[in-house]
């Protein structure tokens, strides 16, 4: 038996409840809750949230009408991920380490668990503010590919892996929103740089960083803007997170 439980558990037919400031839309579990948010984006309303009825993931896309320039809206990423560690440790065991890995990884004890993705509307020029912006997060509540003892993927875990199977969709739901506000507030008051430090805090060394053409690069940091600065045989690039497909290609959760 665990030492720790949901003490009151929800049940996941019922939708969260968020912060006045966000509207939960519950969307069927045979479509993408990203693609989904991206679709209907230009028709929703700031802090607008989409989520999905799957029990087995945590799948939650937010849209917000941005009021920087689309350069900086890459930002958001790691706004959502910071919120997600915080979501995950105020409800998890302390001993599940949560850390992060460009381009929107999320790793449960060293195990790949999540993924975070941003979009914005079209716009040409990094300088332009985007009509609308989506931050979507998937993480694995449960892990059923690891249903077959015989072909373990231990690279791949969840919370119910990690002791933490006790926490509900709507549970994550809710605390993810709430930290996702809170850090949301402390970006538009303070700026990006405490977004950067905790963010490099949780940063996974372990793992590679992969361009298309399959080669590493290695770490130097994050700019002002929220672009990856690696090197690449001693010249430094700079990657976006709104530019994922053409710098590394599809990322999905394995």
């Amino acid at each position: 038996m665990s030492l720790y439980y949901e003490p009151d558990p929800a049940n996941d037919d019922d939708p969260p409840l968020l912060p006045p400031i966000l509207t939960p839309i519950v969307v069927p579990n045979n479509i993408d809750v990203f693609t989904k948010a991206i679709a209907s984006a230009s028709n929703s309303e700031a802090g607008t949230v989409y989520y999905s009825e799957n029990p087995e993931y945590l799948e939650v896309a937010v849209v917000l009408l941005p009021e920087v320039s689309k350069i900086k809206c890459n930002q958001m990423l790691y706004v959502m991920m910071v919120a997600a560690g915080d979501a995950i440790g105020a409800l998890a065991p302390p001993e599940v380490a949560v850390t992060f890995s460009y381009p929107g990884l999320i790793f449960l004890n060293r195990g790949e668990a999540g993924l975070v993705k941003i979009e914005v509307s079209t716009s040409k020029e990094d300088e332009n503010i985007p009509d609308w912006l989506v931050v979507g997060i998937k993480l694995r509540l449960n892990n059923n590919l690891q249903i077959d003892e015989s072909n373990i993927k231990p690279d791949i875990t969840s919370l119910a892996d990690e002791g933490a199977g006790y926490i509900s969709r709507t549970r994550a739901i809710e605390s993810l929103s709430r930290h996702f506000l809170a850090w949301v507030s402390q970006w538009e008051d303070v700026g990006f740089k405490p977004v950067v430090d905790v963010w490099n805090g949780r940063r996974e060394k372990t793992k590679l960083i992969n361009l298309k053409g399959n080669e590493d690069v290695s770490w130097v940091g994050l700019d002002e803007n929220g672009l990856a600065i690696v090197k690449l045989k001693e010249k430094e690039l700079f990657l976006s997170p709104l530019e994922i497909k053409k710098e590394i290609g599809e990322v999905n959760l394995q």
